[in-house]
C-alpha cells in the first residue's frame, strides 16, 4: 500500500530534490513489450492500449541484444550495485531474455522481474541463480483473477509459484524474494478479504503477509502480498499534461498518457476504506502512515504530502525501441536512444539536465497518481 510522505516530505522533500546531484540506481527495460495475457486494463495490450492494435510492431520491436549488453556495461561501470527491473508486456518473452540476465549477473546487478508468472515453471532454475525478487501481478481470487486475464491462469500462476518456493525450500534459500501485486480496480476491489484467505488456502504451508512498504525486506515468508491503488488520471490533466509538456519543453508527446485516462471510477470508495482497514487491522499492520484510499481516487489533487519525484536523479528508463526516458510510463520526454548514445551523453547531457532543472521548481499534470512520485528516497 501507498504510504503518506514521512520525515522526507513536503518542504523538506521540495530541498531534498533541489540538492540532489544525478546519481544512476535503477535502470527499469522494457525489453520488448510482448505478452501472453490480454488483460482488459492493460494500458499496452488492453482496450485502450497500442499493442492490440498494432501486434506485428510489438514483435518486431525488441531490443537488440548486442546493442543492449555495451550500454550496460557503461551503467555497470559506473555503479557495481546497480538494481535492474525487467517489465514488459511479460519480460520472459524476450528473445534474449535468458542471455540478458545472464550478462547483468557477470556485472553483479541486483535483477528484480515484474512478470504475470505463467511462464515461471520452466525457468526455476535459472530464476533461483540470477534473480532477487519476483512480483507477480494476480488480480485476486480466481474468478475474478481469470475473468481479467483468461480462463485457467490463476491454476497456472498457483502452481508455479507453488514450485518455486518448494524449490527455494529445497535449497534452503531466501531469494528470490515473491510478491504478489493485487491492483485494486472495479473489477476486484471488495474481494480483498476474500483474497488473502484464498491465498492462505491455496498455499496452506506456507508463510503469506501483507507487503510492509516501511520494512519490505525485514521478515522471513514465502510470499508478500501488495494491495496496490489503480494508477489513473483525469481527460483534463491529461490534456493539460500534453500542453504543459509542449509549451515548457518542446515536447510533443506520445498517446500513452491516454491508457491511464479514466472519466470516472466505479467503486464505492467509503466501504473499500473500511474493508482495508479492517483486514490490515486482523493482519496486526498499522496503517496510520497509508494514505487515505478513499482520497487517493475521489481527490485527484491530493498527493498525501509528496511534492516531488526523485526517480529522474536516479532512474533511467530503456524501451524496447531503445529510446531512453526518464518517465517509467510515458515515453514522451526523450534522452536519446542506446543505439546512437552513449549512456554519459544522455545521462549528463543537456536534455536530462534541463528535465532535473524543469522538475526541481514544477510537476507535471501526470503525475499525481505515479508509482516513481509515491517511491521514497530510499527506494532507488
Amino acid at each position: 500500500m501507498l504510504t503518506k510522505a514521512g520525515k522526507l516530505g513536503g518542504t523538506a522533500l521540495i530541498e531534498h530534490v533541489q540538492n540532489l546531484k544525478p546519481e544512476i540506481k535503477q535502470l527499469t527495460l522494457y525489453p520488448s513489450e510482448l505478452c501472453n495475457y490480454r488483460c482488459n486494463f492493460c494500458h499496452i495490450w488492453g482496450d485502450t492500449g497500442w499493442a492490440l492494435k498494432e501486434p506485428q510492431r510489438a514483435i518486431r520491436e525488441q531490443l537488440d541484444i548486442e546493442v543492449l549488453k555495451k550500454f550496460l556495461d557503461e551503467v555497470t561501470a559506473v555503479n557495481k550495485n546497480l538494481g535492474v527491473l525487467i517489465t514488459g508486456g511479460e519480460p520472459m518473452l524476450y528473445k534474449h531474455f535468458t542471455e540478458l540476465v545472464e550478462h547483468l549477473r557477470k556485472r553483479k546487478a541486483n535483477i528484480f522481474l515484474l512478470t504475470n508468472g505463467s511462464l515461471i515453471k520452466n525457468r526455476i532454475e535459472f530464476i533461483m541463480e540470477n534473480i532477487v525478487g519476483m512480483n507477480i501481478s494476480i488480480d485476486g481470487p480466481e474468478e475474478f483473477h481469470d475473468a481479467i486475464r483468461g480462463k485457467g491462469s490463476y491454476q497456472k500462476i498457483c502452481e508455479n509459484i507453488e514450485a518455486l518456493i518448494a524449490e527455494k525450500r529445497r535449497r534452503k534459500k531466501r531469494f528470490p524474494f515473491i510478491h504478489i501485486t493485487m491492483v485494486l480496480s472495479p473489477s476486484n476491489y471488495l474481494s480483498i478479504k476474500q483474497f488473502m484467505s484464498a491465498l492462505r488456502e491455496r498455499f496452506s504451508d506456507a508463510t503469506i503477509e501483507l507487503h510492509n512498504p516501511r520494512n519490505p525486506f525485514g521478515s522471513r515468508r514465502d510470499l508478500s502480498v501488495n494491495l496496490a491503488p489503480l494508477l489513473f488520471t483525469t481527460p483534463e490533466r491529461g490534456r493539460a499534461y500534453a500542453t504543459q509538456m509542449k509549451h515548457d519543453l518542446d515536447c510533443d508527446v506520445s498517446p500513452a498518457w491516454q491508457g491511464f485516462v479514466e472519466e470516472s471510477i466505479p467503486m464505492d470508495t467509503v466501504l473499500l476504506k473500511k474493508e482495508l482497514e479492517e483486514l490490515w487491522a486482523s493482519e496486526g499492520i498499522d496503517s496510520s502512515d497509508y494514505v487515505d484510499i478513499h482520497d487517493y481516487y475521489s481527490d485527484i489533487d491530493n498527493v498525501f504530502g509528496r511534492t516531488k519525484c526523485v526517480a529522474p536523479w536516479h532512474e533511467l528508463v530503456i524501451r524496447r525501441t531503445g529510446d531512453v526516458y526518464p518517465c517509467v510510463d510515458l515515453p514522451d520526454y526523450k534522452y536519446g536512444n542506446i543505439y546512437e548514445n552513449s549512456f554519459a551523453e544522455m545521462w549528463e547531457g543537456e536534455r536530462a539536465t534541463r528535465f532535473r532543472d524543469y522538475l526541481q521548481t514544477t510537476n507535471l499534470m501526470m503525475c499525481n497518481r505515479c508509482t516513481r512520485l509515491f517511491a521514497d528516497p530510499q527506494s532507488f
